[in-house]
């Protein structure tokens, strides 16, 4: 059973809303810190300067999931057991929230460091998955609010396929150093994988199972 499907079980409604709405928060929360740790890459802002309300953002995101995780300890103590799956499957979506700000922390402290990366030759894509990762942060709120499944599909492979273009050039930046902040791209790009990943990972609650969230074969997709 997916998301949807056990949710419709839940056996508090209020406590579904209220935890739901702390997700929300987290996420955009967390898209609001990918924001500002890549702003850099848009604008001519001294990225020294975001570093204190990046820890700020990302204590709120810490928070937000502990509570949540009270939350569920909280309704599995008093409703039993019957609802232990959904919350082993929010436990774990809350998780990958959480870690999209730890990344946005890496990033942040790779452009601190790397402060000429914009002459390099891979600075256009890293502006594009930029642009991309933003929106996905959108599709993945509203297809998780909605539990709409086609939208979540969507995200996914969207964030697979940008998964799997950050390896090609991370392996091409392996093979021919292809600028002077090569390290600093190769960085980035790992940690734009992650976010995504981690993204991609919150939409496979709506479509998939407990046991294969996280997981994501796109050859799985296309016999189908």
């Amino acid at each position: 059973m997916v998301l949807k499907e056990l949710l419709s079980l839940w056996h508090d409604d209020s406590a579904l809303d209220e935890t739901f709405r702390r997700f929300d928060e987290m996420i955009i929360s967390a898209k609001e810190m990918f924001s500002l740790s890549t702003t850099f890459l848009i604008s001519d802002d001294n990225p020294d300067g975001t570093g204190k309300q990046l820890s700020k953002m990302d204590g709120k995101l810490n928070t937000l999931q502990q509570v949540i995780r009270r939350d569920i300890i909280t309704h599995i103590s008093v409703q039993g057991t019957g609802d232990m799956v959904p919350s082993l499957m929010l436990t774990s979506i809350i998780k990958d929230a959480e870690r999209i700000g730890d990344y946005c922390k890496n990033i942040h402290e790779v452009a601190r460091k790397a402060s000429y990366i914009n002459t390099d030759p891979l600075f256009p894509d890293l502006v594009e998955m930029r642009a991309k990762i933003l929106i996905w942060f959108d599709q993945t709120k509203r297809s998780f609010d909605r539990q709409d499944r086609e939208l979540a599909e969507n995200t996914r492979e969207e964030a697979y396929l940008h998964e799997k273009s950050c390896d090609r050039l991370l392996w091409d930046l392996a093979s021919d150093n292809k600028g002077r902040n090569a390290v600093a791209a190769a960085l980035m790009l790992r940690f734009f994988k992650r976010v995504a990943a981690h993204l991609g990972n919150i939409c496979s609650s709506v479509v998939q199972p407990l046991d294969k969230i996280d997981y994501y074969d796109l050859s799985e997709k296309e016999e189908a």
